[in-house]
């Protein structure tokens, strides 16, 4: 049993280190040689500070790099100058998690430590999908889901959204399995106090936090009752060590716990925020199922969920809108200068969620057109990648026209769009009425496939 178990440890390390390692090259060869952009440097001044200052007033960090040039150069601020200093605009999380490898290797040493972190993405999704022994199939539904261009691009930009992304599909995953599996005390502390530490990366992940802590408590409840450990339950106590902490340096610094943003960045405007959520999931550049279709089979897999696990699929839900509307919300349209789709990096993970469980109700099925589908997703993936490797600058906005697109010009009038400023015309474009019908029928055929599963039915967790 010890040899089979390293044996599975060993296939499991292998998978994962297939996206990673292509991510490595991609660097190595083309990458790093990619300019800082947009927020990008902003966030490497935060690093800057906490690993040489162990603060974060970045006054002095911002005028040495004006001077030295080692992370950007001359560029406006991003800080409010506050009665404790040049207090940073954006969240500070990320910067501090970049200390240590921006001191140690510069801004090749950050992104590099953020390959690493994206490593746990293939990692999870191999490890929980084969939990019955199923590595074949579960090997490549875990290479085809992160083979791609948020993956192997989106991972070594300097921005929080697929980190949080990551992190959040691997606390729900966790979550997930707690339903059939057993997890020491440590396993639940590490659990919450990762669910505490997510604000941190972006305060409009709080949402997120809340939501974890609403079903991990519901979970580690039923723990208590069925095992009498209820040490998952007072454990709960540990995500005030991110959000009290977060808090608190928000007052320190701003006299506001939710630092000073707020609500003020945030559109009142119903359609358009409805037009970017749409955007997020289908626009030609910034749709998470244009930039990853293999997602799409997410959608279908949405019914089956539902029909396996409710009560997590309502979970999974709210974790899900929790993390795309505040996106959806932004008054800075799909990010701003950020690469094309960041906005939806952090929620797209997710739909590996309900494909994982519907594909492991029945792997002898799914197994027949899995390697078939798998395939033609990475020849998508890397189609796609000939055309933004060559010419990177595809994958940042151009909000206005001519916009931007991840396609030949000759396709961009076929495809869905919606960058029509008027919030209005794109329910009258007729390939977004396309791609809604794609999704609506998607939705179709899995209720109409759910109905073969038995109303005892139960996938594993």
């Amino acid at each position: 049993m010890a040899v089979t178990a390293r044996m599975r440890t060993g296939t499991h390390l292998a998978i994962t280190a297939i996206p990673v390692v292509i991510v490595l090259g991609l660097f190595l060869g083309r990458t790093r040689t990619m300019a800082l952009n947009g927020d990008e440097p902003h966030y490497v001044i935060i690093a800057d500070s906490v690993a040489r200052d162990r603060d974060l007033d970045l006054k002095n960090n911002y005028l040495r790099d004006f001077e030295t040039r080692r992370i950007y150069g001359v560029i406006p601020p991003h800080v409010y100058n506050v009665r404790r200093g040049w207090m940073p605009y954006h969240m500070p999380g990320l910067g501090i998690l970049l200390a240590i490898p921006f001191a140690i290797g510069g801004v090749a040493g950050a992104r590099l430590a953020l390959i690493a972190l994206a490593g746990l993405l293939p990692w999870t999704l191999v490890t929980w999908l084969d939990r019955d022994g199923s590595d074949g199939p579960a090997g490549w539904l875990s290479i085809g889901l992160t083979i791609s261009l948020p993956f192997l691009f989106g991972v070594i930009e300097i921005y929080p959204d697929l980190p949080a992304g990551v992190i959040a599909t691997a606390l729900a995953i966790w979550l997930l399995r707690r339903a059939t599996d057993y997890a020491p005390g440590i396993a639940w502390a590490a659990f919450w106090l990762a669910v505490g530490a997510l604000p941190w990366l972006h305060v409009k992940y709080l949402g997120a936090t809340i939501t974890f802590v609403g079903g991990g408590l519901v979970i580690a409840w039923r723990i208590g009752r069925r095992r009498g450990d209820w040490r998952p339950v007072w454990m709960s106590l540990l995500v005030l060590c991110g959000v009290a902490t977060l808090a608190a340096f928000q007052m320190c610094a701003f006299d506001r716990p939710l630092g000073v943003r707020g609500f003020r960045a945030l559109t009142t405007s119903p359609s358009r925020a409805a037009e970017i959520l749409l955007g997020l999931h289908l626009d030609q550049s910034q749709g998470m199922f244009v930039q990853h279709p293999l997602l799409l089979a997410g959608v279908a897999a949405l019914p089956v969920f539902a029909r396996l696990r409710l009560r997590f699929a309502v979970l999974w839900a709210a974790l899900y809108a929790s993390l795309i509307l505040p996106n959806a919300l932004e008054r800075a349209r799909y990010g701003g200068d950020g690469p094309v789709g960041r906005f939806g990096w952090t929620a797209a993970w997710l739909w590996s969620i309900p494909l994982g469980v519907a594909a492991a109700h029945d792997w002898s099925e799914v197994g027949r057109y899995l390697r078939p589908v798998v395939v033609g997703a990475v020849t998508y993936q890397v189609l796609l990648a000939v055309r933004w490797l060559r010419t990177p600058a595809v994958l940042f906005p151009h909000l206005d026209e001519p916009r931007d697109s991840l396609f030949p010009d000759a396709l961009r009038p076929w495809l869905p769009s919606f960058y029509f400023w008027d919030f209005s015309s794109y329910w009258r474009f007729v390939p977004n009425l396309a791609a809604f019908g794609v999704i609506i029928l998607l939705l179709v055929l899995g209720t109409w496939g759910s109905r073969s599963i038995g109303s005892g039915a139960r996938a594993r967790g």
